[in-house]
């Protein structure tokens, strides 16, 4: 951490200058004081923190002798950096590098930083699993394609895309490609995809495509409510050709109140065989909360609530898993609980309380935690 942190004033000592050359007239608002910058500017961002944290009580069981073992740890105390920086030349050609220098600037700032360059006529952006591209970082194209729940969505590896290139208003369409940057095998070169999305009338359409899969959806609004179908064609190598998906999804206003249904037909990974899947859900406001909860034909059911109480923000979030795929004790469902509170005077410095066995960490990170964050 200290060598990140000495890194870091090094590197603000050489470019303080050329930082305040950029800027060029003070603007004022009721709020802050900031600057016009029409020359090259270079922008320091960043966040740390110091935490205590439990490790949750796994448990696991061998396959073959059917043993089950209990893992427990003792609390640990430990601290986290995270240090951005993002140079920009602004102008209708204009270019951003931009990465993360926490583990050494003389590295990052050379072949793994994201070099991002926007034109009147398309946009590209390069960077070592990290292109920044329409839905963040090392974004593909066929992210563009929006599918409804249970389908298998586009590709098998997702997001690790090397280079990405956007026609953002080609006619009123985003048009897009990703890939990696080696493409002398076969195995890189089956990641390139492509996607693009727009309208037609009062038709919203998405499509996309990766290797051998491909999707398309439509959208509308019909009587107050949104009417989505989609269609896909997955590649499944159980069965080694391709396996046809499609669904439908509805939601609608119901006072304060959204319902969304879903039915689709989607391939079973293990199988290559479909199946009838459905889901429901609503969402809605209570006060100052933030209300969701849902179930599906996995009998996997949701539950989440956010919202101010008190000086703190509260966040419950449950799903009964039925995959069980958390490796804890909870062998039924993952919870994340905790309380934030943001520390006035301050610029983003929070202090929470939680607990997680969410292996996806949604809101917290497992285990018991307290945590002190700062924000640059």
């Amino acid at each position: 951490m200290k060598k990140a942190l000495l890194t870091t004033t090094a590197l603000v000592a050489l470019n303080s200058a050329a930082f305040a050359s950029s800027i060029d007239t003070p603007v004022n608002s009721a709020s802050s004081t900031h600057h016009t910058h029409s020359a090259a500017t270079i922008v320091w961002s960043g966040d740390a923190n110091i935490k205590y944290n439990v490790p949750l009580v796994k448990t696991t069981t061998d396959a073959t002798t059917g043993v089950t073992t209990t893992t427990t740890a003792d609390g640990v105390v430990s601290s986290d950096v995270d240090l951005d920086v993002t140079m920009t030349s602004p102008g209708a050609y204009s270019a951003t590098i931009s990465t993360g220098i926490e583990g050494g600037a003389a590295a990052e700032l050379g072949a793994n930083a994201t070099v991002t360059v926007t034109t009147p006529l398309f946009n590209v952006s390069v960077g070592t699993d990290d292109a920044a591209g329409g839905a963040g970082g090392g974004a593909d194209a066929s992210d563009l394609y929006a599918d409804i729940d249970h389908m298998t969505g586009i590709g098998t590896d997702e997001d690790t895309s090397d280079w990405y290139v956007s026609l953002p208003n080609f006619g009123g369409w985003t048009l897009a490609a990703s890939g990696e940057k080696n493409m002398n095998n076969t195995t890189a070169s089956n990641k390139t995809s492509i996607g693009l999305k727009g309208t037609v009338g009062n038709l919203s359409v998405t499509a996309g495509g990766m290797h051998k899969d491909a999707g398309v959806s439509v959208s509308t609004s019909l009587m107050g409510a949104t009417v989505k179908v989609a269609a896909a064609s997955i590649y499944s190598s159980v069965k080694n050709k391709n396996v046809q998906e499609s669904g439908v999804q509805v939601d609608m206003p119901l006072g304060n109140m959204t319902l969304s249904v879903n039915s689709t037909t989607n391939m079973v990974a293990t199988t290559g065989n479909t199946q009838n899947s459905w889901g429901a859900s609503v969402t809605t406001t209570l006060g100052a909360f933030a209300v969701s909860a849902g179930t599906d034909s996995d009998e996997d059911s949701q539950f989440k609530i956010s919202g101010p109480l008190g000086p703190v923000t509260f966040v419950l979030d449950y799903d009964t898993n039925e995959a069980n795929d958390n490796g804890t004790d909870a062998e039924d469902a993952t919870i994340e609980a905790g309380v934030t509170y943001a520390v006035p005077g301050t610029t983003g410095t929070t202090i929470s309380a939680s607990y997680s066995n969410d292996p996806d960490e949604d809101n917290f990170d497992n285990g018991t935690q307290v945590k002190m964050a700062f924000k640059f």
